[in-house]
């Protein structure tokens, strides 16, 4: 099971080439985020594969910075739908992917910070999730 989740995990870090419309590249995100926080790389990895055990003030701020950075999130804190659910859909069936917006779209912490790492996070597992459920 472990590795059908590493598997899926993967999916979030493939938002480089959504399609046309859906300007984003997460890998350009996580390099320029990593340098703007100075990340110790192993923490980066860690999200990347979806473990979220390693938390504090400071990663928090680098998943918000990532979810803005990529363009899932918004300046004024709002999401993008059409890109969440386009990143959704490259994997999932379109009510799969509808599925995950909704369900991640009102996750909201008590800073922009922990807002970022609880959007960042719902997205990777619920997508995650979804296609894991559907594939196996």
């Amino acid at each position: 099971m472990k590795s059908l989740v590493a598997s899926g995990v993967a999916l979030l870090l493939l938002a480089s080439s959504i399609g046309p419309g859906c300007a984003q590249d997460f890998k350009g995100a996580i390099d320029e985020c990593t340098k703007e926080f100075e990340m110790d790389m192993d923490v980066v990895v860690s999200l990347k594969y979806g473990d979220f055990s390693e938390r504090d003030p400071l990663i928090e701020c680098f998943t918000e910075c990532l979810m803005k950075r990529s363009g899932f999130m918004f300046d004024d804190f709002s999401y993008n739908k059409t890109l969440i659910i386009g990143f959704a859909g490259r994997y999932l069936e379109p009510e799969g992917a509808q599925y995950v917006y909704d369900n991640c779209v009102d996750k909201f912490g008590t800073t922009v910070c922990v807002t970022g790492f609880e959007m960042y996070q719902c997205i990777h597992e619920t997508a995650v999730a979804e296609w894991v459920e559907s594939n196996f």
